[in-house]
């Protein structure tokens, strides 16, 4: 039980990669999934979500602490220039469209707060915020009151849950039970998409690296998992409290008056059983602040990718590493001023990520089964089945996607 305890206070890069996911992609996603289809896409949002993304950050650490290397530059030793563009493509590009649709989140949560002041207001100061807190290497001044904000958020959805009374008995159902309809495939990949987050791979690798884990791999693997799973899991439990509260509360309505989420007045009625009037500018800044917590992420991971593949400097204040963060922090902002449908653009956003999910994944599964790279620690034959049925799952989804998109 001490060692239990002690290992509590090593948690670290796993909650990185919680807090990451836990944003504005997943509290719209879960909260337009329980509203339409009640408890049924569960097991998309939860199940399927945490299980992928903990069978594949806990290749991805392994593969950091067995290399000594953060995962973009084992790509390029490895696998070459081409692996190294194709990822850069996919991570740069996917990071802006993720940035697209917080700032689409920001566009909900402060569009109708202030009268007068529009959305593109926001969008314009919130970039400009973050991106000159990067620029002078002083976002973490920003950084602890955002997150202590969204962990509020999710404590609050949490007792919310119990607070509403759901049914029990159709969650478990909703858990365990996958069912869908084609025309659900979308919102599928993007319950998905913003959990197994494709940047949070190369978030992991390195912050695993950082703590020191990679100095002595195998004494450090128990440790590791622990910090993996432990978080994710917790990271589950606050996506699955927001979606049951949205089919506790939404769904009813959606099926009497046609209910529909079209911005934060709607959402925010997932937490009107708690509190009240105020739930609407609690949701709000909740909201906002899961936004402003995402997209410097978004932006600084797809910097570290660019330079690490390259061979660059990593330093904040190096030309490539501000220019990969500044494009990511400000090409998002001339598509999301523009935007007349933020939800539905949240939703797109979190399932294009979703799509690019199997490029980082094959190349994870693929460099942690070599036996030059990761010796003694490289995956067993159990957890290549479970991983290759985990990147499988979200190739047919994307497939999926493709065929209900051309076909609609």
């Amino acid at each position: 039980m001490k060692k239990f305890f002690s290992m509590f206070k090593e948690i670290g890069p796993g909650m990185l990669v919680a807090g990451a996911f836990v944003g504005t992609g997943t509290i719209t996603t879960s909260i337009v999934a329980g509203t339409e289809h009640g408890y049924t896409l569960l097991w998309a949002s939860v199940t399927a979500a945490v299980i992928i993304t903990i069978i594949l950050q806990e290749m991805t650490a392994r593969l950091a602490m067995t290399t000594g290397e953060p995962l973009a530059k084992t790509v390029r030793d490895k696998l070459g220039l081409w692996a190294s563009i194709i990822v850069i493509t996919a991570i740069v590009g996917g990071n802006a469209v993720y940035s697209v649709g917080n700032l689409s989140g920001v566009n909900i949560a402060m569009g109708g707060l202030i009268e007068g002041i529009p959305a593109s207001f926001w969008i314009i100061l919130v970039t400009l915020i973050y991106w000159t807190l990067l620029m002078i290497g002083k976002y973490n001044v920003l950084e602890k009151t955002v997150t202590i904000l969204v962990i509020l958020m999710g404590l609050v959805f949490l007792i919310n849950m119990i607070y509403v009374k759901p049914d029990y008995t159709n969650i478990i159902t909703g858990l365990v039970v996958p069912t869908f309809e084609l025309n659900h495939i979308t919102l599928i990949i993007a319950l998905i998409g913003t959990t197994v987050v494709p940047y949070n791979f190369y978030l992991h690798s390195t912050a695993v690296l950082e703590r020191g884990w990679h100095k002595n791999a195998r004494a450090n693997v128990t440790l590791m998992r622990f910090d993996t799973i432990i978080p994710i899991f917790i990271g589950g439990l606050v996506t699955m409290a927001i979606g049951v509260v949205a089919a506790t509360v939404l769904h009813p309505l959606h099926l009497s008056t046609g209910l529909e989420i079209q911005g934060a007045s709607e959402m925010a009625m997932t937490l009107e059983p708690i509190l009240g009037n105020i739930a609407y500018f609690l949701f709000s800044i909740g909201l906002f602040a899961a936004a402003v917590s995402s997209m410097p992420m978004a932006a600084l991971s797809a910097a570290y990718v660019f330079t690490q593949s390259l061979g660059l400097s990593t330093d904040l204040k190096s030309t490539p590493f501000r220019l990969v963060f500044s494009f990511v922090s400000w090409v998002p902002v001339f598509f999301a001023v523009g935007v007349t449908n933020p939800v539905w653009t949240i939703v797109l956003a979190q399932s294009i990520n979703g799509m690019l999910l199997p490029i980082t994944a094959i190349l994870v599964i693929y460099l942690i089964n070599r036996k030059d790279i990761s010796g003694t620690l490289r995956n067993n034959k159990a957890l290549n089945i479970i991983g290759g049925c985990a990147v499988l799952f979200t190739i047919i989804l994307g497939f999926l996607n493709i065929v209900q998109t051309f076909s609609s």
